[in-house]
């Protein structure tokens, strides 16, 4: 059966963290099989022969039906997921200050708005790019990426766009999860 990745875009919910055993039962609620949690930010690896769209309506409506309303959902298939990392423009970056390269999963592509947006707030060293799938990086440099202004007060839904981000150890961590899971059959 097809692995799936289940990114919530928000840990919180009303003033509910989200938690592993919710997590967990939401999966379930949508009929995923052999779900497991990556660390703790809203990661979900299940498996599941529904589609894409259909996971992220179900899944959010469990998430609501769970907590009271939802959080925006981004599901990736393993493929997605692998080739997604393999695009990776700032592999060396990646290496020495993996924290400092943050993965932008999206529902549907970074409009060009968007991304003209970020590249104008980018600062220094900070830099900005979108793979073929719409799905973008942020690297911010050896600086402290609490201080930097292109993603502050940045809006995917002032754009319509849907999508959530982890950074460059927690994207590798869901990887290996996928290929654990993959071995398992």
């Amino acid at each position: 059966m097809p692995i799936k990745i289940a990114l919530f875009r928000s840990m919180v919910i009303g003033d509910r963290r989200l938690t592993r055993e919710a997590l967990l039962r939401i999966a379930e609620a949508v009929g995923g099989a052999d779900a497991r949690t990556v660390i703790a930010t809203g990661n979900l690896v299940f498996r599941s022969r529904k589609s894409v769209s259909r996971l992220e309506q179900e899944l959010e409506a469990a998430c609501a039906e769970e907590y009271g309303r939802a959080t925006e959902i981004v599901v990736k298939t393993a493929e997605e997921w692998r080739a997604m990392l393999a695009a990776n423009p700032f592999e060396h970056e990646a290496h020495e200050k993996p924290a400092h390269l943050i993965l932008w999963a999206m529902r549907d592509p970074l409009p060009n708005q968007g991304l003209e947006q970020l590249r104008r707030r980018a600062q220094g060293a900070e830099r900005i790019e979108r793979i073929a799938s719409g799905d973008f990086y942020c690297w911010f440099g050896a600086g402290e990426m609490a201080g930097s202004k292109m993603i502050a007060g940045f809006g995917l839904k002032s754009l319509g766009a849907v999508g959530t981000n982890r950074n460059w150890s927690t994207a590798t961590r869901i990887s290996t999860a996928l290929d654990e899971m993959a071995k398992r059959g």
